[in-house]
């Protein structure tokens, strides 16, 4: 009975969904009035919450094992401790795209919620275009992806969750990912109002800067507890490996990054509106295109959840509908929207500008590689992929002036500047850069990308310090300070400096992890002892281990190399419910450094030789917490209550 609840549910979400398209048409276009106002935005909750509790009926569902269900009998398993058998509501195809439709509610609530006192046609224009994509995405679980199908006979057991999923990251990582996915539905709602209206000024930039920055820090913690769970869970000894599923997930952050830039533009000088407008569509499209590539099963990952060309030829037609309706409207619009007034390139909006097409160019030539072997495919029938070597020749070159240029922009003023003003705002701060790079020069050896990575990180940092120590300083003289300064610095502006610091660690941990990082491949059996480096590293045996639902084979390792002896045991498991084997890697963590050893199967079979790998990662730690401090800048900029007014 709970399942058939949420179906429904769902259903009625539909049919109200349509409804609210057909009554907002008119509230919208029409007959504008208080009392329709109030209807929509009556339909507008009931929808949000409708959506909201058939997810929750399906989470009880898993949690009652109810396997009548077939979506919850191909994915879990009486066996299952409690947080696989909520989590595992998300780890599948149709579970995740009720996620999608329950996060989607949850935004149009808080927007229903927090919108009522404003502009009420405009906000009438952007519930119309939001509902939009509510109709889409719920008519693509209803219609082909139905997580309450039942099945008969009912089945006794289930036949259990991926043995990789079953992991607190599951918990995590695809929630926060969709919360930033499904969060630009709010920009891109915002954008094709404001052109519906045909007016685009600072109070606008204002309203939708929150919802850009919220979706900004789910995205980047999405990503990062994404890197580290396939870090530590799937045994590749790296944070970032160039995957399809992660190369779309990182194209709306780089366009979000970008929109964050534009709109604080349009937010202060009244100017990039055309950018923010469009930025705004492009990154909501990429997330339909994301959803494309995951659940077609046209590019192949380790992180694909479907393999259905029906269905993915729903989600393509969706996104041409929406991205090419969008740009003609874009188009048709334009002229209204870009303001008259020139851009001076000398100034923080030109910098932000030129740091913005950087941020484009990068995006491109990402989704160039993601798609290009689908490309081949279509057209010459071979399967071709593009690995690390494409897009850290194409991308590196592109985003490493971005980051730089950030430096600059933090210092610079608005309006007009000149070279003289600008370079006696940051005199100190050039010749405390150059110092320090000509130390680290004669003192670190390694390749030329350890050293731009360096260079970048410190470059940041001295920035911030600059740009902080100008705005606390005196007038009238340059060495004395006026501590109270401190405290009239906007909130917002701290964001920002944390957001940049956070950026700098991440640079320093890729540079010095990537570049000084030490791997080793082989076999290896009970006694044995291999060299890396520094380190005397023997497989002392092998332990057996039987739980409720998997048994394991655990590689006892003995290390010497660090100030004292240690034990790391690297794990490989074998699922009884599904007979799907998996690796958990042995990670010691030495600083901000990890020793890392995965053992493999048998090679060749009954001899008694394992296939071990040993990567020694040194400062990586830098890589996620890095991310994490730029993420939780965006947090304090969103707390700024005087912007948000």
């Amino acid at each position: 009975m709970v399942a058939e609840l949420g179906f429904i549910f769902l259903i009625f979400a539909f049919v109200l969904s349509a409804i609210h398209l057909f009554f907002s048409t008119r509230v919208c276009f029409i007959n504008f009035s208080e009392d329709n106002f109030s209807i929509l935005r009556k339909i507008n909750f009931s929808i949000c919450l409708l959506l909201i509790t058939s997810f929750l009926f399906l989470i009880i569902s898993y949690v009652l094992s109810d396997f009548s269900v077939l979506n919850i009998y191909n994915n879990s398993h009486t066996n299952k401790p409690l947080l696989y058998k909520v989590s595992g509501t998300w780890g599948n195809h149709e579970g995740s795209l009720l996620m999608w439709l329950a996060f989607l509610g949850g935004y149009g609530f808080f927007l229903t919620l927090y919108t009522k006192n404003n502009n009420k046609k405009f906000i009438a224009k952007v519930f119309f275009t939001s509902n939009i994509v509510n109709i889409g995405f719920i008519g693509f679980t209803i219609f082909t992806s139905n997580p309450f199908l039942r099945i008969s006979p009912i089945p006794e057991e289930g036949k259990g969750l991926n043995p990789v999923l079953q992991d607190p990251g599951l918990a995590f990582h695809p929630p926060l990912l969709y919360l930033g996915y499904v969060g630009l539905t709010i920009p891109f709602a915002y954008s094709i109002a404001a052109l519906l209206e045909g007016k685009i000024d600072r109070r606008w930039a204002n309203e939708i800067r929150p919802w850009i920055l919220i979706s900004w820090i789910f995205l980047t913690l999405g990503i990062t507890l994404g890197s580290f769970w396939a870090y530590y869970e799937l045994g590749w000894g790296g944070w970032w490996f160039w995957d399809p599923v992660e190369n779309v997930s990182l194209l709306p952050w780089l366009l979000l990054t970008a929109l964050l830039h534009s709109n604080r533009v349009t937010e202060k000088r009244d100017n990039l509106k055309s950018w923010t407008i469009l930025l705004s569509i492009i990154a909501f499209s990429l997330t339909l295109l994301g959803t494309f590539i995951v659940r077609s099963g046209l590019l192949t990952s380790v992180h694909a959840f479907a393999s259905d060309p029906a269905r993915g030829i729903y989600i393509l037609s969706f996104l041409f509908l929406i991205t090419g309706a969008s740009l003609i409207l874009y188009v048709i619009k334009y002229d209204k929207i870009e303001s008259d007034e020139k851009l001076n390139l000398l100034s923080k909006e030109g910098g932000l500008l030129l740091n913005n097409v950087f941020l484009c160019a990068s995006t491109v030539t990402i989704l160039l590689g993601t798609l290009w072997p689908l490309f081949v495919e279509v057209i010459t029938g071979k399967d071709i992929s593009v690995g690390a070597p494409y897009f850290n020749l194409v991308f590196l070159p592109i985003i490493m002036p971005a980051i730089f240029v950030s430096g600059v922009i933090i210092n610079i003023n608005w309006k007009r500047n000149t070279v003289e003003n600008l370079l006696k705002k940051l005199n100190k701060a050039i010749i405390i850069f150059v110092f320090l790079i000509g130390v680290i020069l004669f003192l670190l050896e390694g390749p030329i990308i350890f050293f731009i990575g360096i260079i970048l990180s410190i470059w940041l940092l001295i920035s911030i310090i600059n740009d902080f120590y100008e705005k606390i300083r005196t007038k009238k003289s340059i060495s004395d300070v006026k501590l109270s300064k401190i405290f009239s610095i906007p909130i917002s502006t701290y964001g920002m400096y944390l957001a940049h610091f956070g950026l700098a660690v991440f640079i320093l941990g890729v540079a010095i992890s990537d570049s000084k990082k030490v791997y080793y491949e082989g076999v290896m059996k009970e006694k044995e002892i291999v060299k890396v480096e520094k380190f005397k590293i023997q497989l002392k045996e092998i332990l057996e281990k039987k739980e409720k639902n998997w048994i394991s084979q655990t590689g006892n390792f003995s290390v010497e190399g660090f100030k004292k002896n240690i034990s790391m045991f690297a794990e490989r498991r074998l699922y009884l419910d599904t007979g799907m084997p998996s690796t958990e890697a042995a990670i010691y963590r030495n600083f901000f450094s990890h020793l890392y050893i995965v053992m493999g199967q048998e090679q060749p079979l009954n001899s008694g030789q394992r296939i071990v790998r040993i990567y020694f990662n040194p400062f990586i730690i830098l890589i996620w917490s890095g991310a994490f401090l730029m993420a939780f800048g965006g947090l304090i900029s969103v707390c700024d209550k005087k912007r948000n007014r």
